[in-house]
């Protein structure tokens, strides 16, 4: 493949020995998809039809139900085209060595998330075939992007993202088998990006519409959702390794649907079977929140929430584990902590409340869930602790990430008063709090957790400035507590230490309810008893002497 006696325009022999050398690591798998992909058999003569590059990477067996709107339809059936159009083409339709090379190191070399986001614009720009994808967006290569993208054009840009990992995910399935997915709910980070660039109140309605300016668009993305723009790179060396792998494709019954079935106890939505995707009973931890969550996070919590997110078939070992839940395990500090104890690895907690009505003391109507991330776990301590990984989210019905400022240290306060602890006059609250001061805090869970208080950012310097909740102003916003749930993030490895030290405070109380009846069988004999009857009776031993 090497000594290919035609190369692609712009590409020198010594040019594509260079990119042989860089991309050393994908070489092999490289290779093989090419020679599997490859019309002819002379290894000298060796090329891929466009076409049939175009059907490689086409997102099969992956198909959602028709009830979609039709321009995702759309972006899916353009997925294959738009991508090798975009860095497989040139004139004479066939894909050679030195040009395979090239259009799978300019989608997948590293960059900054700038030049990453124009690559995936890119695809929808420059790739069209036989509709506009984005019509309103103009862009070349070497130029910067210019135009606009509608909401209901960037709804299902992300939608095809959230696609194209859960594809990367899939290992080996046959194109035969058609596995229908149920999308998730983006309205949440739709409205936070609308919101945040068109400066409208965070629960304005949108029809779909309204145009966004791409420069905007592309500040908006890179700060809330950074990992989106490795959506492209991953599908594509995810292609690459399967049509370069030698093990055998994984038909259906070595798949059984029962694995799906298994995994929709672990997350909301998962498909209960690979003919028909059905959703099964809501939480608050959905695939659009884990999703948008775990873009955000660039580490490996992030990672393993947006493994969870995409996985289809429930074969990731990493997903989140459910440590408590109002609604399973009952209200209160106690419950809570009695889950949550021992837990050393990064937590996710989320909560539904619905605002209450300062003048009549009653549900006002108004519903939304916030979160907390904690990066060590939880901690019973009187005063503050945290560092600047601990972040505070609006998750529905916008959804809003505020991270660490670094200027105070007031992240995390989680109080249980500990039976036999020394007497105070003025004890601490019990309670989970988070940001603000003692007694103002940002956000405030109380002990029975029954009511959340959320007060202004202006009185927190932990946290980035931002409303928590629609329609927030000075005032303390008061709600009912509807669900919490605490999720774990660290993996099997935190969960097989949680166990283990879950069964150590088991045993120790288990010990110290028992009762040695021995002791109790000689209490007349015992020096306790002696004393007791001389205080009773001070008397008694004079009369026995006489």
């Amino acid at each position: 493949m090497g000594n290919s006696a035609s190369t692609s325009e712009g590409v020198s022999d010594q040019g594509y020995s260079q990119l042989e050398r860089k991309l050393q690591a994908d070489l092999t798998y490289l290779k093989r998809a090419f020679t599997h992909l490859s019309a002819s058999k002379d290894a000298n003569q060796q090329s891929i039809p466009l076409s049939t590059l175009e059907r490689a990477f086409n997102l099969a067996p992956l198909n959602v139900a028709d009830s979609a709107p039709s321009t995702l339809l759309s972006f899916i059936s353009e997925i294959g085209p738009a991508l090798t159009r975009t860095f497989f083409n040139n004139n004479s339709g066939q894909v050679d060595w030195p040009l395979f090379l090239s259009g799978f190191d300019m989608c997948c070399k590293q960059g900054l998330g700038a030049v990453k986001l124009k690559s995936l614009f890119l695809v929808f720009v420059k790739g069209k075939y036989k509709h506009e994808l984005l019509p309103g967006l103009q862009g070349e290569v070497d130029e910067d992007l210019t135009g606009f993208v509608t909401m209901s054009q960037l709804q299902d840009v992300f939608l095809i993202c959230w696609l194209l990992m859960c594809h990367s995910r899939l290992e080996n399935v046959q194109d035969s088998e058609e596995l229908y997915v149920p999308l998730p709910n983006l309205r949440p980070l739709l409205a936070s990006c609308y919101a945040a660039i068109t400066g409208a109140p965070a629960d304005t309605a949108w029809t779909g519409k309204e145009e966004i300016k791409v420069e905007k668009l592309t500040s908006w993305i890179l700060a809330t959702i950074p990992s989106i723009t490795e959506s492209i790179e991953q599908y594509v060396k995810c292609h690459i390794q399967r049509l370069g792998s030698e093990k055998k494709n994984i038909k259906s019954e070595d798949k059984p649907a029962v694995q799906a079935m298994e995994a929709a106890d672990k997350m909301e939505n998962v498909p209960k079977d690979l003919e028909k995707a059905k959703a099964v009973d809501p939480g608050l931890l959905t695939f659009g929140t884990a999703w948008a969550i775990g873009l955000f996070l660039r580490d490996s919590s992030g990672s393993n929430l947006v493994a969870a997110a995409c996985d289809l078939l429930g074969s990731s070992t990493s997903y989140p584990t459910l440590l408590y839940r109002v609604s399973t395990h009952g209200r209160g500090i106690s419950r809570f902590w009695t889950r949550v104890e021992g837990y050393k690895a990064p937590l996710l907690m989320l909560i539904s409340g619905t605002s209450i009505d300062y003048d009549k003391n009653e549900p006002s109507g108004a519903k939304w869930v916030v979160g907390v991330l904690v990066p060590g776990g939880f901690e019973n301590k009187e005063v503050f602790y945290g560092n600047s990984g601990c972040c505070l989210f609006a998750i529905s019905p916008f959804f809003l990430p505020l991270r660490s400022t670094g200027k105070e240290t007031n992240h995390v306060y989680c109080h249980k008063r500990t039976p036999g602890a020394v007497y105070r006059s003025h004890p601490r609250p019990e309670g989970v709090g988070f940001g603000g001061s003692p007694g103002k805090e940002r956000l405030w869970l109380d002990d029975e957790f029954l009511t959340v208080t959320i007060q202004h950012h202006a009185l927190d310097k932990s946290y980035h400035s931002g409303s928590l909740v629609p329609g927030q102003g000075y005032s303390p916003v008061k709600a009912r507590v509807g669900e919490v749930e605490v999720w774990g993030l660290g993996g099997a490895s935190a969960n097989e230490q949680h166990d283990k030290y879950q069964h150590r405070e088991t045993l120790f109380s288990e010990q110290r309810r028992k009762v040695d009846l021995k002791n109790f069988g000689n209490w007349r004999d015992s020096p306790e008893a002696t004393m007791m009857e001389m205080i009773s009776n001070p008397t008694k031993l004079e009369r026995e002497e006489r």
